[in-house]
């Protein structure tokens, strides 16, 4: 493993014109009238601004205000104007014409056109998978250096400082630097908005926070701070994730933590946070995509979006969690990093660990081998059946990387994992086997099973 870190399973789960000159006083007689010339002039701007008027009342009429994104490019707010040729027309606020490439476009405006500008439904598969995040024009020009101190207790341990970016706050204790790790935290999102509908709307303008804390001591304070701060909430529920975080804390590398409800209401953040210690191997944190943020904080992305997971529903919302955080790490820093973290708090109190294949660069390769030979079984009914860490095996987890690529890895099952997140979304729950297995165009388990299995053991699997 190349400098393994833990990451602590939490039991919630947690879219011109010509410039006129203004007429000089050569042009006005000394009676005061307006010469032929200017009066012809007067009459051509009303006949505009009447043009004007019925092309924005039709344009209103037709479509929304709203963000698009482009595979290439930034984002831009604009209405839909019309589609020619492949390519959508947009007007934005300014009157400002853009033209953006159909297939260039986010999946959720490829849905949107589809279902608003005529275009045929096969422009909704008909565009490479890519990898929004890398695409994303450099994002750290947007971010902005708090000069208020963000202050948990008196003391310095507590006190921390702030980057505000579109979507985050990136707050610090040491020397870390928090732009590579805002950085990602910007292109995870773009990613998520990019192929998830609503997920722009419903996270809408809260950020969420993100502490990077460089050395143990500091991170020890915090920890101080965060269990003080658990006895004052109340529930069975806030009970357990006491428990969970008196046993985790100086194990683990990072953590969900629950907000005091006066802080995210002065700072319009969501209810939770996500802390990492940072600890003496900061390659991670002084990179774009380093391995171990980026699993982390897709895997909390994911999970802010679907929302919780009932308890009597949670049959494969771990394996879709895990797996995800999995693929987005290998897929985007080229390696993993990461071990899992638990804490058994009902029987005994146990802190239960678990990790994949020892070479985190050669996951695919090793369970394409154990496939091949027979000795690994893909098995939805298994897969969606594991709810705790102490049921995964490295070869189970390795499974689950594997079903989380297999569900995104081409432009129809993309598709299909972006109307699995809304029906889970929806529903609190994951489809059982048949049903998910139908999402993906299968009409039983078993061959949804087959196809994944030779998924696997061909070269698209990496």
């Amino acid at each position: 493993m190349i400098g393994e870190r833990n990451s602590s399973i939490l039991k919630d789960r947690e879219l011109s014109f010509s410039k006129v000159s203004r007429a000089s006083k050569k042009n006005i007689d000394t009676d005061g009238f307006v010469p032929l010339a200017l009066e012809l002039m007067q009459l051509r701007l009303l006949a505009i601004t009447a043009l004007l008027s019925v092309w924005s009342y039709s344009v209103s009429i037709g479509a929304e205000e709203r963000v698009w994104t482009s595979r290439k490019g930034a984002d831009v707010t604009a209405q839909l104007l019309r589609v020619e040729g492949g390519e959508a027309i947009l007007i934005t606020p300014l009157l400002k014409t853009v033209t953006l490439k159909i297939e260039d476009l986010s999946l959720v405006d490829r849905l949107y056109l589809v279902e608003y500008g005529g275009v045929d439904p096969s422009a909704v598969t008909k565009s490479e998978v890519g990898v929004p995040e890398k695409d994303a024009r450099d994002m750290s020009k947007t971010f902005e250096r708090v000069k208020e101190k963000f202050v948990l207790g008196t003391d310095d341990d507590l006190q921390y400082d702030m980057l505000k970016t579109e979507h985050f706050y990136v707050i610090t204790q040491g020397k870390i630097r928090p732009m590579d790790v805002a950085e990602v935290a910007e292109r995870l999102w773009r990613g998520m908005a990019f192929q998830h509908v609503n997920f722009r709307e419903d996270w809408g303008a809260r950020r969420k926070l993100i502490f990077l804390v460089e050395d143990k001591k500091a991170y020890a304070k915090l920890g101080d701070w965060y269990k003080a701060h658990l006895l004052t909430l109340e529930g069975e529920h806030m009970r357990d994730v006491a428990v969970r975080a008196r046993m985790l804390w100086e194990e683990s590398s990072s953590q969900t933590i629950y907000m005091p409800d006066p802080i995210v209401a002065k700072l319009n953040i969501f209810g939770t946070a996500k802390a990492f210690q940072i600890g003496d191997i900061k390659n991670s944190y002084t990179e774009v995509f380093g391995a171990f943020p980026t699993h982390s904080l897709s895997g909390t992305l994911l999970s802010e979006f679907i929302g919780g997971i009932a308890d009597y529903a949670e049959d494969g919302a771990m394996a879709l969690r895990i797996g995800h955080a999995y693929y987005k790490e290998i897929k985007l820093a080229g390696h993993t990093e990461t071990s899992l973290l638990d804490a058994e708090v009902y029987d005994q109190d146990e802190i239960v660990k678990a990790k994949g294949f020892d070479d985190g660069t050669k996951w695919a390769k090793t369970l394409r081998e154990l496939v091949r030979k027979g000795k690994v079984e893909p098995s939805l009914e298994k897969l969606l059946g594991w709810k705790e860490v102490k049921d995964l095996t490295p070869e189970s987890i390795v499974l689950c990387y594997s079903f989380a690529y297999y569900l995104q890895s081409t432009p129809e099952r993309l598709n299909s994992f972006a109307n699995m997140i809304r029906r889970v979304q929806y529903d609190g729950a994951m489809p059982v086997p048949l049903e998910l297995a139908k999402l993906y165009g299968f009409k039983t388990s078993k061959e949804f099973e087959t196809d994944w299995t030779e998924f696997i053991k061909s070269q698209d699997f990496k």
